[in-house]
C-alpha cells in the first residue's frame, strides 16, 4: 500500500488555516461546513471510499453483534470473568477500526488532516486501548482463578503478540508526532518513522482480525455455543468485509 503521498505533507498539519483561504472557500461554495462528520472531514470523496466504509461497517456489525450475542445469550454466571473477554475485545477492535478510518483516504487540506489525526489519537488512546486492557485483564484473571495455563492455543498466542504489538505501535506513533518528533531526532526523521507506523498499523489489524477468526470459529467455547450459521456469517463474511474495506480506503 502506498504511503508516499503523505511524505510531502507536514507530519502534523497546522490547524491554523489562512483567513484568505477560508474567505475564498466560502465565496466558491467549497466551505468545509458540509453536513455530517463524513462531509466535514471529507472521508468519502469517491464511490470507492463509500463502498469501502460501508463494507467496514457491515463487517463490524456482524462481528460485534455476533460476539456479544454468543456471550449474553449464554449462562453469564457460569462463564464468570470470561464473559467480559469477548465483548470487550470485539468492542476494542471496533474502536481501533474507527480510529484508523479517519486517516484514509488523505485529507484535502491541513485543517481536515489535523482534525482527522486528533480523532485518531483520541479514539485510540481514550477508547480502544482502555477497552482492550479490560478485556485482556479479565481473561488473565479468569485463567488465574481456574489455575489454567495461559497462551496454549493459537488464539491465545496471537492475542499476546497482538497486545505487545499494540503497545509498541502506540508508543512509536506517539513518539513520532508528539513534541515535534524530537524523540526521533526532529520532524524529518519522525515523518519517516510515521510512514512505517502506518504500514505497521494495517499489518497489525490483519493480525487482530485473524485472532478474532480463531476465537470465533475454532475455540472450544465458541464451538460449544453452536450457532454455526451465525458464526459463519460473522467470521467468514464479516471479517473479510472489514479487511477489504480497509484495503480499499488505503492509499
Amino acid at each position: 500500500m502506498s504511503v508516499e503521498r503523505e511524505e510531502s505533507a507536514p507530519l502534523l498539519p497546522s490547524t491554523n488555516v489562512h483567513p484568505e483561504s477560508e474567505v475564498s472557500a466560502q465565496r466558491s461554495g467549497t466551505s468545509e461546513s458540509a453536513p455530517g462528520p463524513a462531509g466535514r472531514l471529507d472521508m468519502v470523496p469517491t464511490t470507492r471510499d463509500k463502498v469501502a466504509l460501508t463494507s467496514i461497517f457491515v463487517g463490524l456489525a456482524l462481528v460485534l453483534g455476533t460476539s456479544w450475542y454468543l456471550v449474553f445469550s449464554g449462562d453469564l454466571k457460569a462463564m464468570g470473568w470470561f464473559a467480559v473477554h469477548p465483548p470487550m475485545q470485539s468492542l476494542a477492535i471496533t474502536a481501533f477500526l474507527l480510529g484508523i478510518t479517519p486517516l484514509q483516504p488523505p485529507g484535502t487540506n491541513s485543517s481536515i488532516k489535523a482534525t482527522r489525526f486528533k480523532s485518531h489519537q483520541n479514539i485510540m488512546l481514550g477508547l480502544a486501548l482502555p477497552i482492550l486492557t479490560i478485556g485482556s485483564v479479565a481473561m488473565v484473571y479468569n485463567k488465574y482463578l481456574h489455575g489454567a495455563p495461559h497462551f496454549t492455543s493459537w488464539h491465545g498466542k496471537l492475542g499476546l503478540i497482538s497486545i505487545c504489538w499494540i503497545l509498541a505501535q502506540a508508543s512509536i506513533g506517539a513518539a513520532s508526532v508528539w513534541f515535534d518528533g524530537k524523540l526521533f531526532g526532529g520532524k524529518e526523521s519522525a515523518k519517516r518513522v510515521y510512514k512505517y507506523h502506518r504500514l505497521s498499523g494495517y499489518l497489525l489489524i490483519t493480525l487482530m482480525l485473524s485472532t478474532i477468526y480463531l476465537a470465533g470459529i475454532h475455540s472450544d467455547w465458541a464451538n460449544g455455543r453452536k450457532h454455526t450459521n451465525l458464526r459463519i456469517a460473522a467470521y467468514y463474511v464479516g471479517l473479510p468485509l472489514i479487511w477489504i474495506g480497509l484495503e480499499l480506503r488505503s492509499r
